[in-house]
This record gives structure tokens, C-alpha cells and sequence, in this order.
């Protein structure tokens, strides 16, 4: 191998297995001269990268946003994107940090008590529409949704959600918030967990049959049944297509 081949191997793995970010890359220049990099043009290549962050996570956090001042939104912005540094190829998931960093920042930048939970659930939100699970066009029993996510909340923040942020800040209180893909529409539904809703699910997924939770639990087969169908359009279980009339 040349001498001059050698050296731009060497060079490179040294490179790759350095440090992320403008150090490594200016390192790399020196080595090499006629490689010089123009302090100008790495200047606009960081404004992209910022800019990226800053509109994907004012893409995927429109409540957590509301929910600061402008100039505590730009501080946290501003404090993920140099702690949390931008490096996968597709833009959203530049998000998947942002709710652990609101976590960790609340108590130094007096945030609202609210906001991690908050920014956790606008996460969820996404991660679900975006979930890379398999959902079957058909199943033989009834059966949960793949894509169904669980989130214990201190808030009532399903409400808070669904209303856009309409009030200031959402309720106080216990809720188990329930965020799957709707199999046919495509989007993120979610609810607060009700006991219809839970008993379904453990129907899908103990595989018991509408008549033996009849009996066990005393309720009519007419209502029990409407509560599968229910939630079966809804696209929290999926059931046989025989099962949905």
C-alpha cells in the first residue's frame, strides 16, 4: 500500500473513532493538507443542524412548547441541542431525547411540575404513529393492538391533549393513559383507561371468551359484547371479523 494511501486510512480511523463533532473534523484538515475547512461554511452546516432541531422539536412538542415562555422554550432548545448532539439520519427521532432532557432541567429551570409528563406523552404520541409493529390485517382471536403503549401519569393529561391545551394546565390526578395506531386510519388514538377498556384488554390477552367473563362477572352478554365491538373499531384489540356485528 502507498505511503500516501496509508495515511489517509489512518487518518480516517482516527477520525471515525474520535469524538463527535467540528474538533475531529479540523483535526482530520490538518493532517492533510489542501483539506482546509472553511470556518464559514462549517458556521452554516451548525445553523442547518440547529435549525433541524429547533423545527423538528417545535414539530413534535406543540404543547410543551405552549406551555413555557418563549424565552424558557428557547433555553431549552438551546440546552438540548449542545448536550444532546443531532445524529440520526431520520429528523423526528432527534426528538427521542427531549422528554428525559425536560425531566432533568425542571427543577434547575423551575419548569412547570407538569411539563415532563407532558413532553413524555407528546413522545409517546409520535413513537406510537411511527411504531415499526407489525399489525395483521387478520387475527383468528381477539387480540391487543401491537402498537399499544401504557403511560402512568400524575395528570390528566389525555383530556389536556385532546382539548389542544385549552386550559392552562392540566388536572391533577392518578391516570393510566392508554396510545396505540389505529390500524386502518393510521394515527395515534389514546384514551385514560376505564375499567370496559382494561377488561377487554385482558380478554385479548388471556384469551378468554365473552362467555366466560359473563360469567365470572355477572354482566349481560349484550353489554359486554358491544364494549369488544367497541373497542375493536377503535382499534385497541383487534378481533375476528366474524366477532364485529
Amino acid at each position: 500500500m502507498k505511503s500516501s494511501l496509508k495515511h489517509f486510512f489512518d487518518s480516517m480511523d482516527a477520525y471515525l473513532a474520535g469524538p463527535p463533532g467540528a474538533e475531529g473534523l479540523l483535526k482530520l484538515s490538518a493532517s492533510h493538507p489542501g483539506w482546509d475547512v472553511d470556518p464559514e461554511r462549517m458556521a452554516l452546516y451548525g445553523q442547518f443542524v440547529r435549525g433541524h432541531v429547533r423545527s423538528t422539536l417545535e414539530k413534535l412538542f406543540p404543547l410543551t412548547r405552549k406551555a413555557v415562555t418563549p424565552e424558557t422554550w428557547d433555553a431549552l432548545v438551546d440546552g438540548y441541542t449542545r448536550t444532546r448532539p443531532a445524529r440520526h439520519y431520520e429528523l423526528n427521532r432527534l426528538g427521542e431525547g427531549f422528554a428525559p432532557f425536560v425531566s432533568d432541567a425542571a427543577a434547575a429551570k423551575g419548569l412547570p411540575p407538569f411539563l415532563p409528563a407532558l413532553a413524555r406523552f407528546e413522545w409517546t404520541d409520535f413513537a406510537v404513529f411511527a411504531s415499526e409493529e407489525d399489525i395483521p390485517d387478520a387475527v383468528e382471536r381477539l387480540t391487543p393492538n401491537p402498537t399499544l403503549t401504557v403511560l402512568e401519569n400524575p395528570y390528566r393529561l389525555c383530556a389536556f391533549v385532546r382539548a389542544r391545551g385549552a386550559e392552562s394546565v392540566p388536572a391533577e390526578g392518578e391516570e393510566l393513559a392508554l396510545l396505540w395506531r389505529h390500524p386502518e386510519r393510521l394515527v395515534t388514538f389514546f384514551m385514560a383507561a376505564t375499567p370496559p377498556a382494561l377488561l377487554v384488554l385482558k380478554m385479548a390477552v388471556e384469551g378468554l371468551s365473552e362467555e366466560a367473563v359473563v360469567q365470572a362477572t355477572g354482566m349481560s352478554a349484550a353489554d359486554l359484547h358491544a364494549e369488544v365491538v367497541r373497542f375493536a373499531k377503535d382499534g385497541l384489540v383487534l378481533a375476528p371479523a366474524s366477532r364485529i356485528h
